[in-house]
């Protein structure tokens, strides 16, 4: 049989309201200096994202110039950092005038188209805030470079092979 004894009091072992106040100022500093090395990072991968994104426009184009076996058409904006893409018929090829079939793919804030083939530019005679990369149903292009940067001018390069159409993602 227990016998309890009256007015001894057990030892809590819980925290002191010190040793909480002593653990969250450790964590708020932590999350201070941690927060923004996240952000840059995050930016960093918006910029590969974009590019990527880039990329594979650019191979779809392609697949689906030789698939339909007509000249596909990717035109990208420097002034208003945006890739469109159309089919192009000898008469879209000489108009100014965008299809209303085009897809058209707008990069997020922040991100820049920087430049094209100076060649593409000169060869349409297009103002010097749009080149056009072409995808013929043979499978081979017109070829180009496009450069997307960041705020950070983090740097990504996308080249399109003129004579095989192919398509790289590379660091620049």
């Amino acid at each position: 049989m227990q016998i309890l004894s009256v007015g001894k009091i057990s030892a809590s072992r819980g925290f002191t309201l010190l040793e909480l106040i002593v653990v969250l100022v450790i964590i708020s500093l932590t999350s201070a200096l941690a927060v923004p090395q996240l952000t840059g990072a995050l930016s960093g991968t918006n910029s590969k994202t974009a590019a990527k994104k880039i990329a594979a426009s650019l191979r779809y184009a392609r697949s689906r110039a030789v698939s339909e076996k007509i000249i596909y058409i990717v035109i990208l904006d420097t002034d208003k950092n945006r890739l469109t893409l159309m089919s192009a018929t000898k008469a879209e090829l000489s108009s100014e005038e965008h299809s209303d079939k085009a897809k058209v793919c707008v990069l997020p804030e922040g991100l820049t188209l920087k430049s094209g083939t100076e060649r593409e530019k000169d060869k349409h005679e297009f103002n010097n805030d749009e080149f056009r990369i072409a995808f013929y149903p043979s499978g081979n292009s017109s070829g180009g470079e496009v450069i997307v940067a960041d705020e950070r001018e983090k740097t990504y390069k996308i080249r399109v092979d003129f004579i095989t159409g192919t398509v790289q993602v590379s660091d620049s």
